[in-house]
């Protein structure tokens, strides 16, 4: 539609970049769990270099003459790249679409506006705790179950139930998952322990894991891990629920009267070898059930069972937005009556050094 007015020349804002918009980013970011599992970068640009510096090797030989001792040690000098993409979504609100019996907002309207605007409500308010959420589970679903291959499942492979409705959740990012299953394939990653049952055509077969079994993924893991990864104190097992469960099961019944720790957000914890074992149930047991297959044939799971060995800064996650939150909005438009509340911001998730990692699956 034209305008009587030429505004080109003018700096435009959105009508409000919300306090709630900080809100959001600032939960999804500094979200405590988040936090201890993975090591937070911010401020990142696109093709930011990682560089890593290999060991130099032996070094000392006879110093014996007037020449100074040289053995030809070098330290070799390898790379990855951050590559943030940009997620976002946003909410659009027509409050007359809402039907008039929900008291919990219009028992509180006071003037005829507000029966369309929302701004400043407890409305608004629970949209605000609605997105926070959904921008906390984009951010684990794309950190870990990102590809940007993603494909539906066929015969005899796995992938989306249905590529054509969720491939887009997915293939923004390669995330952990991807990066991992990637790097064992061509053999960076060599600690690897197979989880047999998650070759099973049945779901009742693949979860079906014997009493302990736990107990000897975890062992498995740890002969195969690096001494450089088993000798870091800020080492974690990540695992799906199955293997807690398991785990959990074998202590109690061995008499031990094991307390499970719980998270700010309700991850459980418990502890082996010294080592926090955290349920990773929520970021992967959920998605991969709800969105993934084994293939088309069976309809099975795809890998339930799964164990990861690493450190938080082995498997970094990315973002630009370390107070610049102006992708972040929440606007009334009184002309079309709808109330928009969106989020933004760039994410990127690397696993670094393949020698700091041991994986089960």
């Amino acid at each position: 539609m034209a305008s009587g007015i030429d505004i080109s020349g003018l700096t435009k804002n959105p009508l409000e970049v919300s306090e709630i918009g900080k809100f959001i980013v600032e939960k999804t970011f500094k979200d405590p769990v988040l936090n201890s599992i993975h090591t937070i970068y911010t401020g990142l640009k696109m093709k930011e270099q990682i560089v890593f510096a290999g060991q130099l090797g032996l070094t000392g030989i006879a110093d014996s003459s007037c020449t100074r001792p040289n053995s030809g040690a070098k330290a070799t000098l390898t790379e990855k790249y951050w590559e943030p993409v940009n997620v976002g979504d946003t909410l659009v609100h027509c409050q007359k679409d809402v039907d008039a019996l929900f008291k919990a907002y219009y028992s509180k309207i006071t003037e005829y506006s507000q029966k369309f605007n929302i701004e400043g409500s407890e409305l608004e308010k629970l949209f605000s705790v609605m997105l926070s959420e959904a921008a906390m589970k984009a951010v684990w679903r794309l950190a870990w179950l990102g590809n940007k291959e993603v494909a539906g499942a066929g015969a005899n492979t796995a992938g989306l139930k249905d590529a054509t409705t969720y491939a887009k959740f997915f293939n923004l990012m390669d995330g952990l998952w991807d990066q991992i299953f990637t790097a064992k394939t061509a053999g960076d990653i060599t600690a690897y322990f197979e989880i047999t049952e998650n070759a099973q055509d049945t779901i009742a077969a693949q979860t079906a894991l014997g009493d302990g079994e736990s107990i000897t993924i975890f062992e498995g893991l740890w002969a195969k891990a690096d001494s450089r990864l088993r000798s870091d104190s800020t080492a974690k097992l990540l695992v799906s629920r199955g293997i807690f469960d398991n785990y959990r099961k074998y202590l109690q019944g061995k008499g031990e009267n094991s307390t499970i720790a719980y998270t700010m957000d309700g991850f459980p914890m418990l502890k082996w070898n010294g080592l926090e074992v955290i349920n990773m149930e929520t970021v992967w047991d959920l998605a991969l059930q709800a969105y993934f297959t084994n293939n088309t044939t069976n309809n099975a799971y795809f890998l339930p069972n799964r164990v990861v060995l690493t450190t938080p800064s082995n498997i970094p996650i990315g973002t630009l937005n370390d107070g610049d939150m102006t992708s972040l909005e929440a606007f009334y438009d009184q002309k079309e009556r709808q109330m928009y509340m969106g989020y933004g911001f760039t994410l990127d998730a690397k696993m670094l050094e393949p020698y700091m990692i041991a994986v089960a699956y």
